[in-house]
This record gives structure tokens, C-alpha cells and sequence, in this order.
């Protein structure tokens, strides 16, 4: 069995199709052949639905003051649409973090989301979190996705990707909101071409580049006006109140230098105190003398008040609240989920929820979606200084809880995405496993799948943060628990990275066996990008340390195997592909035995060795065999496959149909996608056999499709392929025209 692929299933059968075609047929079974009769194909485009995208976060409470920078923003919109219609309007509000540029940019977004039509679309692109940002590869796929763009037709090459984003874009009057970017190049490859669309991006940075090359117009922000300051405290604590003390209002404004983060969180607080003169917190505020080393955009005096606003709220919490607080300063992730929260602070889940939903009350906790959560990168700095309270004891145990937590959960959905491959390589005692309330039960692979999509940032973080505070364990059963995720979702390159992070691990634990395990994982991310030589290395590597330690090689052989097929060293595959049987058969170990036995059919066939029911077809027939009686579908759809394409080199192409058919439908079912690629090449090549190449065509354009999402080196191949059919295409309809 390959150990390539899908990395982007879907949940059931679907129907993505990159381009037109005059004729699709969807079937589970197909006996004998598909015939139609058309003319000459369409021509080829990406079918995108119109969709109106409505992606813009609510509009802020409390909002106050900006009115030269509105006005400013306004001015801007204005010029633009007085000019050339298809003028692309690039407003950046850049300023220092706390000074509220989201939140003036949302708050302006939304007066003017009338004035463009076709919807908004908004994304954060991380560029000052905790975790690295968003690249443009991955914002790309956001925009395109959220764009009704099929997956499938999404190219993996960066320039490819951006084009078709222009493309979809183009024409179009969208409110494009990029929050929180670190740099003009994170940005560039988002920009539009051609478009009446408006641009609006926040950031840290003064994004020069970007206003001197691509024209971007920037707004800089800065704190309060003292007027705005004040009208900000009147509208959260009542004007009454603030009007009463006008002298301490204003000393308490100054004193949060006019930042609304800090502004909103002082007075969060009065309010919270209504008995407590604003002059005395004043005097508390102003008589601190530590400070916050966060905002480099201002003087040391100036971030005074930034940590003793946020000791405020942190003074007021219960010891319970206030140990959570501290100990979220440990995650790595960018969000912390509900379930995730308790196992680090050993909290039930009720009461969990019910401390983050009173920090998030507070503003000490952004809400980032369902029971989900995350910091304001400058209250994640306090945590983390806070977090000193705990021993380092209690820090390491609650560390240690939430990455076992991540690991347990990883293994519980991996359960069910029935593509892990030999035994379970490890087992856990009662005491190793997290409590039952902790224990999420997935009910569907669906459920299981969606939340390794959810959590899947966190479990990158969580894996490299294992590694870092010398968690080896962890650092490498994480990536063997998440590989069929990897398998099924995600580009190689986080598989690939995983990999090497968990070797190192077991290499640090002296863990010979563990390392053994994790150099074949390591082995199929590389085999799975096309690196076979590579890949071959890494599992010889393996097989060495097996034998060393004297344990069971049968699964080091397949996939040595496995890697010599794809190499075209046919001999050698067979010679290790039949060891692993052989060691399969005498331990009783039916999946490595079916895997063994159709991983060694495409050598017979290559080699000759088959005539009918041929050693290929009889190890095939084998395999399925016992892949059926496992339940296992996903070895069942890729037997499937090399049955049709056994067939197919015997010329018998009604037969090579039929089981590609029948492969397609359990491929398109559990999502594998680069088997999709593989079985649509061999219906093509079954149509081209019986001369029906305009049959053929439709499905090299899915294979092409796939390979290239998939950033498979076989794409190449799969050009050439198509670029002869398109030929073949071409001579039949002259020939048919001649006889006409």
C-alpha cells in the first residue's frame, strides 16, 4: 500500500470536476463500457459558483472618537470611486498593539459594506500572535475556498494560487479585510489585480513596501484624544459618574496613556467597584512602578500603566480564575479550547467553561468561537510573567497535562480515520490517560476529522513545545498519533517537519524502538511527496534499528518494498515484499499480509510475470480477500485500483473499468485523493485502449487537478498524458469531419 495520500478528503462521494465536460458519468459500478457521443470538447475553466461572502467580525461595543481617521478613510474611498472603476484602494491602519486598529477598521468596515456588493471577506493573518503567521499559501486557500473555488481545482504553487485568486476576485467590489499582518510581503501575494474592490489592512508594522509599491494609502493610529479618552470611560462607566470627577477621570485616562485596551479594562474595573472613587484608583494606577516591555512603539513611561491595568483585573479574579490565568501563559498554541483548558488546569470541563467565559468577561480572554478562546497578545505577556507564582513543579505537571491531553485526543480521533498502518505502537496504563470527562467520544469520522482540523495549529505547537520543555514522549507519539490526519489533510511539509521533530525526540530518550517507528513515519511523509530515494533511506534506517533491537521487521520490508516499487527496482521489491510476507504469515498478522500482497502485484506486473490470472492477479485477489474480511476500505479501494490496472496491461479494458469504477466510489468516500488521481489515470488510459479519447479526457483533468493541490511530482506525467489525449482528440474529430 502507498502511504501517500489525500491531504484535503471529503467527507463522502462528491463531484469536483477543474474545467468543463461535455459528459460525467457518476457511478459505483460500471459493467463493460461508458460510451457517449459528443462533439469537440469545451474548453477548459475553472467552474467557480457566485457566492456573497459575509466574513466581517461584529461591530465593537464602545466604540468612540476616530473621527480624523474616518474621515480620512472616507476621503480615500471616495477619491477612489472617482476615479477608474477598476482602481484597487489599499487602506493600511498600522499602529502599536492596544491602540485599537481592528477595532477602527471593523467599526469602518461595516459603514461602508454597502457600497460593495459582491460581500467582504476578512481573515487573520497572525502576524504578531503567539504561533508563526498565516503564510500566503495558507491565506490563499482561505480566500478560494471561502470564494465557492472547489478544492480540488486549488493549485499548491504559490504564484499558480495567487493567479487564480485574481482571477475569482476580478470584476468583483469586495471589502477584502486583512487583520493583523506582519509584513508587505505576507500581503502581496492577496492583492487583486484589476478590481474595485477595497483593500483594508491592519498592522503593526508601517508596511512602507507596501505604500510604496503598491500605493497603499496608510492610516496611522495612535491613542485616544484625552476627549475621546474620557467619552470612552462615560460610555462603559455613565457619564454621571465620570462627570462627578472630572480632575480623576482625566488623571486615570493619562495614566492608561490613552490606550483603549487599557482604558477599556480601567474602567471595566471601576465599574465592577462602583463604591471606589475614580481618584483612588487613579492614585493606585499612577504609584506602580513596573512595567510592561510589550509596546516598542512608545516611551518606558508611556507602558506604565499597560501592566498595572492588567494587575487590576488580575487582583480582582478568585484564586481559581486567577491559576487558570496563569497557567494559559504556558500554552503555546493560539487558541485553547474548553476541554484543553481543564486538562492543563486539572479543572472539571463545567467549571473550566465556566472560569474562561468570566476572564473573557473581563477582557482578560478574547471568545475565538464555540467553548474556544485566546489572549490579546499583550495579556498572553502578562500570563506568562504571572505564571511565575506557580512552583516549577506545578507549572511542568500542568504542561505535561494539557500535552498528554492533546496526544490521548489525537490517538481517539486518529481511531477513527481508518488509515493507520501496523500495530498501535503504544498503549497507555489508566493512570497515563486523562480523565473520562476529559474524554471527547467522537462519534463519526467526520467529528474525528473536524476536530484535527480545529486543533490542528495547537498540535503543530503542541508537538514542537513538547520538544522544547524536553517532553520527548510526547514530542514523538504526537506525529505518529496525528499521521493519518497528515495522510488525509495536510500538505507533506508539516508531516514531513512533525517527523523529524519526533525522531530527534526518540533519539533524546535513547528510545531505540521508538526512534524505529518514528523513522518510518518519516519514511512515508517522504515517500508521500514523491522523495522516494529518500524515503528508502529513512526506512533501511528503520529496518536497522528492528533488527537491533531484535524486534518484528515485517512492516520495515513492506514499506522498503513499497519505496523500491515506486523506484522501478522491481527485483528488490519483490525479494523484501516477499520477506514481509513470509513474517506476516507467521505471526498471524492479516493487515501486513494484505498490504504485502498488493504492494508486490505492481512488481509481478512490471516484471512480466502474469499471463491471465497471473501471480499478479492471484496476490490481488488475496489482498482484497482480506482487506474485506478486516473491514478495511481503504486497502479494499486500493486493490481495486491495481486490479484495474492489471487488467489494463492485459488490454482488457471493460474489466479495467469496472473494478476503477468500483475503486473511485470507496476513494472518493473516505477522501483519498491522490488514489483518486491514480484510479482517474487509469480509466483515461482504459477509454484511450478502446480509442475513446474524448471519454478520457475528463478524467486526466481530474488527476491533473489533484496532483497539482497535492504538490505530486507525477503532475508532470499527468501533462503529458493529457496534452496526447487533447491530440488524439483533435485527429478523431478531423477524421470524423473528412468522413462526413
Amino acid at each position: 500500500m502507498k502511504d501517500r495520500v489525500d491531504p484535503h478528503p471529503s467527507g463522502g462521494s462528491h463531484n469536483e470536476f477543474p474545467g468543463t465536460a461535455d459528459n460525467v458519468v457518476q457511478a459505483g459500478h460500471v459493467s463493460g463500457g461508458v460510451h457517449f457521443h459528443t462533439g469537440r470538447p469545451a474548453p477548459v475553466t475553472v467552474a467557480v459558483a457566485v457566492t456573497v461572502p459575509r466574513q466581517l467580525p461584529p461591530k465593537p461595543t464602545h466604540f468612540v472618537g476616530r473621527t480624523a481617521e474616518l474621515a480620512r478613510l472616507d476621503a480615500l474611498l471616495a477619491a477612489s470611486g472617482a476615479g477608474e472603476p477598476a482602481t484597487l484602494l489599499i487602506a493600511a491602519v498600522v499602529g502599536g498593539a492596544g491602540v485599537g486598529k481592528s477595532a477602527l477598521a471593523v467599526h469602518w468596515a461595516h459603514a461602508v459594506r454597502d457600497r460593495f456588493p459582491d460581500g467582504h471577506l476578512y481573515l487573520n493573518l497572525q502576524g504578531y500572535d503567539a504561533g508563526p503567521p498565516l503564510t500566503p499559501h495558507q491565506a490563499l486557500q482561505n480566500f478560494l475556498v471561502s470564494l465557492d473555488v472547489p478544492p480540488g481545482s486549488i493549485p499548491p504553487d504559490l504564484d499558480a494560487r495567487a493567479a487564480l485568486y485574481r482571477h475569482v476576485v476580478s470584476g468583483r467590489r469586495l471589502v477584502i479585510f486583512l487583520d493583523n499582518a506582519r509584513s508587505a510581503a505576507q500581503l502581496r501575494p492577496l492583492l487583486p489585480g484589476t478590481s474595485g474592490s477595497l483593500m483594508l489592512v491592519t498592522s503593526r508594522s508601517q508596511l512602507s513596501g507596501l505604500v510604496v509599491r503598491e500605493g497603499a494609502r496608510r492610516i496611522v493610529v495612535g491613542p485616544l484624544a484625552p476627549r475621546d479618552a474620557t467619552e470612552l470611560m462615560r460610555s462603559i462607566l455613565g457619564g454621571e459618574r465620570v462627570d462627578a470627577e472630572p480632575v480623576a477621570s482625566a488623571r486615570l485616562a493619562s495614566h492608561c496613556f490613552h490606550l483603549p485596551l487599557a482604558l477599556r479594562i480601567a474602567a471595566e474595573r471601576a465599574a465592577l467597584h462602583p463604591q471606589v472613587p475614580l481618584d483612588a484608583l487613579a492614585r493606585e494606577l499612577g504609584s506602580e512602578g513596573r512595567r510592561l516591555d510589550v509596546l516598542t512603539t512608545y516611551d518606558d513611561d508611556e507602558t506604565t500603566a499597560i501592566r498595572e491595568v492588567f494587575s487590576w483585573s488580575y487582583r480582582e479574579l478568585s484564586p481559581m480564575a486567577a491559576r487558570t490565568f496563569r497557567l494559559l501563559g504556558l500554552v503555546s498554541g493560539p487558541e485553547v479550547s474548553v476541554p484543553a483548558a481543564a486538562a492543563l488546569t486539572g479543572l472539571p470541563p463545567h467549571q473550566s467553561a465556566r472560569v474562561l467565559g468570566g476572564l473573557a468577561g473581563l477582557h482578560l480572554l478574547e471568545p475565538a468561537g464555540p467553548d474556544r478562546y485566546r489572549f490579546h497578545d499583550l495579556l498572553r505577556d502578562y500570563a506568562r510573567e504571572r505564571v511565575s507564582e506557580e512552583s516549577p513543579q506545578d507549572r511542568s505537571a500542568a504542561l505535561r497535562r494539557l500535552l498528554t491531553w492533546y496526544l490521548f485526543t489525537a490517538e481517539q480521533a486518529a481511531a477513527h480515520l481508518d488509515v493507520r498502518r501496523g500495530p498501535t505502537p503504544f498503549d497507555r496504563t489508566p493512570g497515563e490517560r486523562p480523565p473520562p470527562e476529559l474524554t471527547i467520544a467522537f462519534p463519526s469520522r467526520a467529528a474525528a476529522m473536524g476536530w484535527c482540523e480545529t486543533e490542528f495549529p495547537n498540535l503543530l505547537a503542541a508537538c514542537r513545545q513538547a520538544a522544547e520543555v524536553g517532553e520527548f514522549v510526547v514530542a514523538w507519539q504526537l506525529p505518529i498519533a496525528l499521521r493519518s490526519f497528515f495522510q488525509l489533510r495536510r500538505p507533506t511539509t508539516d508531516w514531513v517537519t512533525a517527523s523529524e521533530t519526533a525522531v530527534a525526540a526518540a533519539r533524546r530518550l535513547g528510545d531505540v524502538h521508538a526512534e524505529a517507528i518514528t523513522l518510518r513515519s518519516l519514511g512515508a511523509a517522504l515517500s508521500y511527496r514523491g522523495s522516494y530515494e529518500e524515503s528508502l533511506r529513512r526506512n533501511r534506517e528503520a529496518l536497522a534499528l528492528s533488527r537491533e533491537t531484535g524486534e518484528d521487521e515485517g512492516w520495515c520490508l513492506n514499506s522498503i518494498g513499497d519505496c523500491l516499487v515506486s523506484l522501478g527496482r522491481f527485483d528488490e521489491a519483490i525479494e523484501h515484499l516477499s520477506r514481509a510476507l513470509i513474517t506476516a504469515e507467521r505471526n498471524g498478522d492479516a493487515a501486513l499480509a494484505a498490504h504485502s500482497l498488493e504492494n508486490i502485484a505492481p512488481a509481478y506486473s512490471a516484471l512480466g510475470r502474469h499471463t491471465g490470472q497471473g501471480e499478479a492477479i492471484e496476490s490481488l485477489q488475496r489482498s482484497l480477500a482480506i482487506f474485506r474480511d478486516l473491514g478495511r476500505a481503504y486497502g479494499e479501494a486500493l486493490v481495486l485500483d491495481k486490479l484495474a490496472d492489471t487488467y489494463l496491461s492485459l488490454r482488457r479494458f471493460d474489466e479495467a473499468v469496472r473494478f476503477a469504477a468500483q475503486a473511485l466510489a470507496l476513494h472518493q468516500e473516505l477522501g483519498n485523493r491522490l488514489s483518486e488521481a491514480a484510479t482517474s489515470r487509469i480509466l483515461a488510459r482504459a477509454f484511450k485502449g478502446r480509442g475513446q479519447f474524448t471519454e478520457a479526457r475528463p478524467h486526466l483533468l481530474r488527476a491533473l487537478a489533484t496532483l497539482e493541490d497535492l504538490g505530486h511530482p507525477d503532475a508532470a506525467d499527468v501533462r503529458g498524458e493529457l496534452l496526447d489525449c487533447e491530440g488524439r482528440c483533435d485527429a478523431v474529430i478531423s477524421e470524423q469531419r473528412t468522413a462526413d
